[in-house]
């Protein structure tokens, strides 16, 4: 006798799964005609429940969507009028920070001239450490400097060194006829002309009041110092304009010619001195009233 197995279908009603005989052995025919297998059931019922499951899913988006998220509450807003104070505040913050940055910027600003105006003053400072203020030439200290360094040239090459020592005649007079500011001009002329007759290396010192000596590195012989010499008196002789009155300029030269006659920056500078003041001492030069030269004595 056989006895049938009941189930559930792929609809949910209920189905025969199978018919089986007495002793538990399945018919071939009844197996041939069984409904599918147990699993394709089990897959059929997963699908299900899946497509459920996203059905539930895509409801509860639309849900969503439909109904947006609800705003703030109206405590959390500031008020217009705090809105307003605070950008009142911001704009006074930010006109006080650009006033600030225009009184910085003013400050650099001076400070930057300063700084400049400080570099000229020093500039100045090293350039009259080593000048004549009135005249430009090199001072005291400039020639000294420079007479050592010529020594030693001359030491090496085997040469010689002169050392003239040059005072105007009669500068008094002009001072007190024409006063101080023409007599200073009349230097600074004398300068310019002192320096055109000498070449690069030689060196043409304002020594103090009319007073100027002139270094004459590397000369051949005290000849050859000579010639230079009276180059400068005959271009210094030339007239000068002073007050708009020509004056013809004389100056007395002592000469002083290392090795030869001292060996030293102070026993050449004695000699020349001594030499300069027998030359003046043989002429008295003054000035007339038309400022022509009237010279008394012997010539340079």
């Amino acid at each position: 006798m056989a006895q049938y197995r009941c189930g559930l279908g792929e609809d949910g009603g209920p189905r025969v799964l199978g018919a089986f005989v007495a002793n538990g052995r399945l018919r071939e025919r009844e197996r041939a005609a069984m409904n599918p297998p147990v699993t394709g059931t089990l897959q059929a019922l997963d699908a299900r429940k899946s497509g459920v499951q996203l059905g539930r899913a895509a409801t509860r988006a639309a849900d969503a969507v439909a109904r947006p998220a609800p705003l703030p509450a109206r405590r959390d807003l500031p008020e217009p009028a705090e809105m307003l104070d605070a950008l009142t505040a911001s704009r006074q913050l930010l006109a006080a920070a650009q006033r600030e940055i225009k009184r910085l910027e003013r400050r650099v600003g001076l400070l930057r001239e300063q700084v400049a105006t400080h570099r000229q003053v020093a500039r100045k400072a090293r350039r009259f450490a080593y000048r004549d203020i009135l005249t430009g030439l090199p001072n005291r200290r400039l020639l000294v400097d420079r007479f050592n360094q010529a020594v030693s040239q001359c030491d090496r090459q085997h040469k010689k060194l002169a050392l003239l020592f040059l005072d105007l005649d009669g500068f008094k007079d002009i001072n007190d006829q024409f006063g101080h500011a023409a007599g200073d001009n009349l230097l600074r002329k004398v300068a310019a002309r002192l320096a055109a007759c000498l070449r690069a290396s030689d060196t043409a010192c304002r020594y103090g009041g009319d007073e100027f000596v002139v270094l004459l590195p590397e000369v051949e012989s005290e000849q050859a110092a000579a010639v230079v010499r009276d180059k400068i008196l005959r271009r210094l002789a030339l007239p000068y304009s002073v007050a708009g009155t020509d004056i013809h300029l004389t100056a007395s030269v002592g000469m002083a010619v290392y090795p030869v006659d001292a060996r030293t920056y102070g026993e050449l500078m004695q000699v020349s001195d001594r030499r300069m003041y027998r030359k003046k001492s043989g002429r008295r030069i003054g000035f007339d009233s038309a400022g022509s030269q009237r010279s008394h004595g012997t010539t340079s």
